[in-house]
């Protein structure tokens, strides 16, 4: 191809592709280039590949019967006869252009493409067909005159309000959307909002906002004005001042609306319009009276919504509360049930100490008057004292163990092994008159609280252990038994706790995790145990209940009760 030739067309403003079918060359031009950025090599059909799958068909004319259901650029390389074709081009994401592509045959060996952009030609056309039917729209609606077709138009219009303002749920929003639907409406040149507070309004927010400077200013009105207000009667009159306490007089005769808001048929606010209109239709009038009760009905929406709001705020700070609360109630029982346990606890731990402290003063003896012979009394001496030590370690140990506080993060616990725990602390309680009963089974590790656990197995031991007491008081060789069983049923990690104590009545049942409720003497029991305890079962999502009878089962057992803790 020569060269003025190619200088011509680099030189016309559409984009030009040029095939060389020959020697298999593609030309483009440099506006082709600016506008196809995508277009990124010179030999060859394969490089607009990438191009042509941003087009897409609108419309094709083909001068042969041979139509093609192809791609609009590859078919325009391609074809041998005069082609022309409508598509869409896909330059961004959200951004398109047309083109009409014209291509063309020249002595049989170039194939000729232009690229003709009427992106603005289709948008100007677009415009002028949605002007032409507003147009007509409103020579319709000025042509009518019948109350049925007036009443489409206020219809229409007070749903186009509605739309804009029902679901707005921030009242200042609401307010403001409201004073640019009024002004729209009644086309007025300045519009605001007064709230009633004491008597008094005061101007809160205005439209446009170039009248921003009156915010807080005070409204006076006639009290046959502020009756009608008062009333919800919208008052329509023209004016030469805002309100009667204004100094400056309005520089033309204005037409001012005041349309009342409600709230809860109380007086709330006012909206006040000033409409160069001369007269206000009927139609005006009713659309005003529909917008009112649009307005007090949002209004009264966003009112309880807010309301809810701040009632859901307070609900969670109470249950936050409630929650701190629960977590210390646990604590004051937990220190409670050690409370209980201390006296026996310090005595437990004397009898090792009084067992160290003997020993202490016989190998002093000893040695003062040593002896080979006494090596085997301080061997014996060592055997106790190494007894002693290794039982106050375990009740320190156990203690410690007992008041960790680590309610916040969950840990994988062998519930045996925390069974053993608890026992451990009423080891001294169980010494004499009872007999302990331990049927484990071989259970996996669970995802627990395990202090928390220990405080629920306590709470039902020293339950089991006081009503085991009930009948020593009165019969002193009575053997009480406790059982603790563990076995899996299901996808559940079930504890069962038995005794043969006195039993639960009947009219007790009801009451047993209640909070506050105690069979046990005053100072003897708290009556949160049990209830702290359904608390942290179900914090575990678990299940905790009890089977009680006055006669013992086939095992002598009276009252059992039940955790189940799941394992996933």
């Amino acid at each position: 191809m020569s060269n003025a030739l190619i200088s011509f067309y680099h030189n016309l403003e559409e984009p030009i592709i040029i095939y060389d079918k020959k020697f298999d060359i593609l030309y483009h031009n440099l506006s082709f280039q600016k506008m196809f950025a995508d277009f990124n090599g010179t030999k060859g059909t394969d490089c607009l590949k990438k191009l042509s799958y941003k087009f897409s068909y609108q419309m094709c004319f083909l001068k042969t019967d041979d139509v093609k259901t192809y791609n609009p650029i590859i078919s325009a390389i391609e074809k041998e006869v005069n082609f022309t074709t409508y598509t869409a081009y896909q330059k961004e994401e959200d951004k398109f252009y047309h083109f009409m592509i014209k291509a063309f045959s020249v002595k049989k060996r170039y194939r000729i493409v232009y690229f003709y952009d009427i992106t603005n030609e289709l948008q100007t056309e677009k415009l002028k067909e949605e002007n032409e039917r507003l147009r007509i729209q409103n020579i319709e609606f000025a042509s009518t005159n019948s109350k049925a077709q007036n009443q489409a138009v206020k219809m229409a219009l007070l749903n186009r309000i509605s739309i804009s303002i029902k679901n707005e749920l921030d009242i200042k929003t609401l307010i403001e959307k409201s004073l640019k639907e009024l002004s729209i409406v009644f086309g007025a040149s300045k519009s605001y909002f007064a709230q009633y507070e004491k008597n008094n309004f005061t101007i809160k927010y205005t439209y446009p906002e170039v009248y921003a400077p009156q915010i807080g200013e005070k409204l006076i009105y006639s009290k046959n004005l502020l009756d009608m207000l008062h009333n919800g009667e919208n008052s329509i009159q023209p004016c030469v001042k805002e309100h009667e306490g204004a100094s400056i007089p309005l520089l033309n005769s204005t037409t001012r609306i005041i349309m009342p808001i409600l709230k809860n048929s109380q007086l709330y606010g006012i909206a006040v319009i000033f409409t160069p209109k001369k007269e206000i239709t009927a139609l005006e009038k009713e659309l005003l009276v529909g917008i009112s009760m649009v307005v007090t009905s949002s209004l009264v929406q966003a009112s309880l919504f807010h309301q809810i709001s701040q009632k859901k705020e307070e609900l969670e700070t109470a249950i936050k509360e409630l929650k701190e609360t629960q977590l210390q109630l646990i604590n004051s029982e937990k220190m409670a049930s050690l409370g209980q346990l201390i006296a026996s606890v310090a005595h437990e731990i004397n009898t090792p100490l009084g067992a160290i402290n003997a020993n202490n003063e016989m190998m002093e003896k000893v040695f003062s008057n040593y002896d080979p012979k006494n090596i085997e009394i301080l061997k014996e001496i060592n055997s106790v004292d190494k007894e002693a030590i290794k039982r106050i370690t375990n009740i320190v140990q156990s203690l410690k163990r007992f008041v960790r506080l680590d309610e916040a993060t969950q840990q994988e616990a062998n519930i045996n092994e925390e069974l053993n725990l608890t026992l451990e602390l009423i080891k001294h309680r169980v010494k004499r008159g009872f007999e302990i009963t331990k049927e484990y089974g071989s259970i996996p590790f669970v995802s627990c609280y395990p202090n928390m656990l220990n405080q629920v197995f306590l709470n039902i031991l020293m339950n089991s252990i006081h009503a085991i007491e009930e009948i020593r008081n009165k019969n002193d060789g009575y053997l009480g038994k406790i059982k603790l069983k563990t076995e899996l049923e299901g996808d559940y990690l079930k504890i069962s706790i038995f005794d043969n104590g006195m039993g639960i009545k009947e009219e007790e049942k009801k009451k047993i995790f209640q909070t506050g409720f105690t069979t046990k003497k005053r100072g003897q029991g708290t009556g949160v145990g049990l209830a702290i305890s359904k608390k942290i079962i179900e914090k575990h999502k678990g299940k905790i209940y009890f089977k009680s009878s006055d006669l013992k089962d086939k095992e002598g057992y009276k009252t059992v009760f039940i955790v189940e803790i799941p394992m996933f």
